[in-house]
Formats: structure tokens, sequence, C-alpha cells
């Protein structure tokens, strides 16, 4: 009887702690760094007087409220030798309480707590420039041929969790490419929308001061448009799985910068003037680099 009754008492104390975390917004910092203000006040249940636990990714510091209003807490670090170690608009774990969260909440428990609460809230738009280089191509009834073939491209997308882990993005490209074959070049454009999944990677997190490596894979469909001298020709590109690989560190709360590289395939059915249908499958490799806007 008396385990049944521990673990009842257990049921019922573990969803009343998880309900004490809050994440909250370190709206601004003193000039000397002894004191910070959150909001989070009185409408949040804080007192002048209380103490609580305020904790980053590494770090966890004591502070008291000396002035609440409905929605903001002035807070002064508890300890005198220690100064505020967040920046203004970082997103810190609050909880009342005396003592330090590490004392309170194993560290693995707190990073499920804060991917659940901010990771899976942190939708945002990424905008990249890259250029590519052919690899390879084939042409429907054309001897097979290594052409020079290069480009530039400008990217647009818009990025959305589904897990702490994995996000999707949906957007759209505008490419311009080069081929150059003896005694001739050829211009193609091409727009493009796209979609990827994407997996990120945590275990080197702390060494890349809070950046990520990630991995995906996307596919995509649009129209393409080739032109030469006498010549013009149009139709459906369809991008086939793209494998990408990339980085991208974090430069401020809302920002971060982007560096990534691809392989891709695309498969291009152009129709001539003369009604005549020409396929293409090359494939191409890219890099790119571009800024990620958080929401």
């Amino acid at each position: 009887m008396r385990f049944h009754h521990i673990f009842f008492c257990v049921l019922i104390l573990i969803p009343g702690l998880a309900r004490a975390y809050e994440l909250v917004v370190i709206q601004g910092i003193s000039e000397t760094k002894k004191s910070f203000i959150t909001r989070n006040g009185k409408r949040q249940g804080v007192i002048a007087g209380m103490t609580g636990t305020f904790t980053s990714e590494n770090i966890s510091i004591l502070a008291k409220a000396i002035n609440v209003t409905g929605q903001y807490a002035q807070w002064e670090i508890i300890n005198k030798d220690a100064i505020v170690p967040f920046q203004k608009g970082a997103m810190v774990t609050w909880y009342p309480a005396q003592e330090y969260l590490w004392a309170l909440s194993p560290e693995s428990e707190r990073q499920k707590y804060i991917k659940s609460q901010i990771v899976l809230t942190r939708s945002s738009f990424i905008f990249k420039g890259a250029i590519s280089r052919g690899l390879s191509e084939s042409v429907s009834d054309v001897q097979a041929s290594n052409p020079n073939r290069g480009g530039y491209m400008g990217e647009i997308y818009y990025e959305r969790p589904l897990t702490p882990n994995i996000s999707f993005d949906v957007g759209v490209r505008y490419e311009k490419e080069v081929i150059n074959y003896t005694g001739v070049s050829l211009t193609t454009e091409r727009n493009i929308a796209i979609a990827d999944l994407i997996y990120y990677f945590d275990g080197l997190k702390d060494l890349l001061g809070g950046g990520k490596i990630f991995i995906a894979g996307g596919v995509g469909y649009g129209v393409s448009n080739t032109e030469t001298v006498g010549l013009s020709q149009s139709g459906p590109v369809g991008l086939l799985p793209a494998a990408k690989m990339g980085l991208c560190l974090p430069f401020t709360p809302d920002w971060d910068f982007l560096i990534d590289s691809a392989f891709e395939s695309l498969q291009t059915r152009e129709e001539q003037e003369g009604g005549r249908i020409q396929t293409t499958t090359q494939t191409n490799f890219k890099m790119g680099i571009g800024l990620r806007r958080y929401y």
C-alpha cells in the first residue's frame, strides 16, 4: 500500500511541476547588468519579493523580483558578484524557486521542455543566393557531349518545424544557367516551386556556438525556357530528389546565417517551335549562402 501511495503522489506532483516552468523573454537589462526585466508580472502570479531561477542553455541564476506590474517584472540577481548572463531578447526558462534549476530538474528534462516550447513555435523565412555547376547531362536525340554549364539562382523559403529536429519548407527559386557547347551557347531560365524535409543535428551545437548542421531532401516542379540564336523552347522541369547539407549559425536571437551545398537532378521536357519535344536530364552541384529570419 505504501508503494501505491507514493506512486499516486508522484503522478500528482509531476504535472504541477511541469506547469511551473515558463518561457520568458528578457525585455531589458540594466546598465550595471545587475537587474533585468521580463514580460511576466502579476497576471502570471509574480509578486514583489519572490525569487526565481532563470536558466538558458548552459547557465542558471537566481534573482529576486523588486518591481512588478501587471505584465512586467524587474529582477535583481541575488549573487552580488554575478552579472546578468543573458542578452536582450533571449528566451530563458523561469521557475519560481529558491534553488538553481539544475538542482531541481535534470538538464535532459530542461532541454525537452525548451525544445517543445520554443522550437516548435519558431517558424522562419529564408533568403538564399547560390551558384551552380553542371556535372553531367543527357539530351534526347543529341549526340553525347560534355558542355560547360554553370549558373546562379535566388531562393525564398518558408520553414516550419514538425519536431525539435525535423522541419519542412516550401519555397520558390529563380535560376539562370548558361550552357556552352563548341561553337554555340544557350541560356536557360527556370522558375521552380520546391519543398524540402530537413533534419537538424544537435551533436555539435555547443561547439558551434548554438549553430546546427542539417541535411535535407527536396523535390520541385516548375517551368523552363531555353534560348539561343534562332531557337527558343520551353516546357516543364522537375527537380528530382535533391540531397542537401548545410550549417546555420545564429548571430542574433532572430537571425541565422546559412551556408549549404547540394547535388540536384533536373529533368526538362521543352517543346521547340516546330513541335518537337526535347528531354534533358542533368545533374548539378550548387553552393549557397543566405539568411534566416525567425517569427
